[in-house]
């Protein structure tokens, strides 16, 4: 991915904030274009982390063994020391064998110095930020003020730019093409985890991602519940439902949709909801298309599906999708958010029902908002299977 720190620096003024540290796996990505090893694998911000300030190159820190691997031509690049004991050659040569120890910690907090930034408003990554290191920090720096920016991070993630979503388009093809073969396989007698073995070695195959780790089948009471895929034997009583996606690896991106499918002697009752959740996903992807407040959007469908049944509640109906570590982002689908669908946010649009103990449905699609419309970004896989056709023909009788 191309580095995005120039959208952050246009947004820094609005957050009132002098200095923004990406201090999480995901924005430190974001800022620089490049995931670190060590702190993507243990999510400790001791070590990376990338200082943008308004209008100047932004400093990326990063460990001794790591930092040959950054952009050093767009950005300002300080290492910090480490266990590995890099060396270069001239200091080999020069029998240069200690060197002053110096921690990321250290590096922000000389560099903020040099810039004379130690004592403004520096805005940090509360919401993942560990209190321990975030309390290091207040005490190396007293004179500052912290300003919690992690909404900026995500907003500024929300309208996706070329290159993200040529990599989303190809990230979720890999899952409907890996739900697809299922869609072609699913026989009742199989296992949940049947299903999970067949999604899960076709993503694999693809070489560029891999399942997402809350990916699963559930069928029967297992598909009301959240929860992994399991040995439950898939029944003619069934609904089977996938929810889940792909994770583009180191690049962090991710996708989210859900297929439901109805087995052969199923309660008729289920026939209908699935008919109505199916109307009302209908409804809401054809009135997609900029302008169009979140608001209006999650009545289309909720109101659809309330009307037929009365017990229905839901929080939101789909939300934005990007880089995690959560996979459902602000904007939501949802009556209680503001703002409306602007061209170049990537949405998953679901329609879920789930009865506790019994069955579960949800009608789920990613779509890309478009100049005048959207673009359905998971059409391979069907939402009606070939033998539930008899379902449907007998409803609208």
């Amino acid at each position: 991915m191309n580095p995005k720190y120039q959208r952050i620096q246009s947004m820094m003024k609005d957050f009132g904030v002098d200095v923004a540290l990406a201090q999480s796996p995901e924005n430190f990505a974001y800022v620089s274009g490049f995931s670190s090893h060590q702190h993507t694998v243990s999510r400790n911000p001791m070590f990376a982390c990338a200082i943008i300030t308004k209008k100047d190159k932004p400093t990326l820190i990063g460990m001794d063994f790591e930092t040959p691997s950054f952009n050093h031509d767009e950005f300002n690049v300080l290492s910090f020391s480490t266990w590995v004991g890099n060396r270069t050659q001239d200091e080999i040569d020069n029998e240069h064998v200690s060197k002053p120890w110096m921690s990321l910690l250290d590096h922000l907090v000389t560099t903020l110095e040099t810039q004379g930034l130690s004592e403004s408003r520096i805005g940090v990554e509360l919401d993942t930020l560990p209190v321990s290191f975030f309390s290091q920090m207040s005490e190396r720096l007293p004179k500052a003020t912290f300003i919690n920016i992690s909404s900026m991070f995500l907003k500024a993630r929300i309208i996706k730019q070329s290159d993200e979503i040529q990599w989303f388009k190809t990230l979720i093809s890999i899952s409907d093409q890996a739900l697809n073969k299922v869609a072609n396989m699913i026989e009742e007698g199989m296992s949940e985890q049947d299903l999970y073995d067949i999604y899960s070695l076709e993503v694999a195959k693809s070489l560029k991602a891999y399942p997402s780790t809350w990916s699963s089948f559930g069928s029967g009471f297992n598909a009301g519940k959240l929860g992994y895929s399991s040995p439950k034997i898939i029944t003619s009583k069934d609904v089977v439902k996938f929810d889940g996606g792909v994770h583009g690896g180191t690049k962090f991106y991710t996708t989210d949709f859900s297929r439901s499918w109805l087995m052969s002697d199923v309660d008729p009752w289920l026939v209908k909801v699935k008919k109505n959740l199916l109307e009302a996903h209908t409804l809401m992807l054809n009135a997609l298309r900029p302008g169009l407040s979140f608001k209006d959007l999650f009545n289309i469908g909720y109101q659809h599906t309330l009307k037929e049944f009365p017990f229905y509640q839901r929080g939101h109906l789909g939300h934005s999708i990007s880089m995690g570590p959560q996979t459902a982002e602000a904007p939501f689908i949802s009556n209680n958010q503001e703002g409306v669908l602007e061209e170049g946010m990537i949405l998953s649009v679901e329609n879920p029902m789930y009865i506790t103990g019994y069955n579960g449905f949800n009608i789920e699609d990613m779509v890309l908002i478009t100049k005048n419309g959207y673009e359905l970004l998971t059409p391979l896989t069907p939402h009606v299977l070939k033998s539930e056709l008899k379902y449907f023909s007998k409803i609208d009788e």
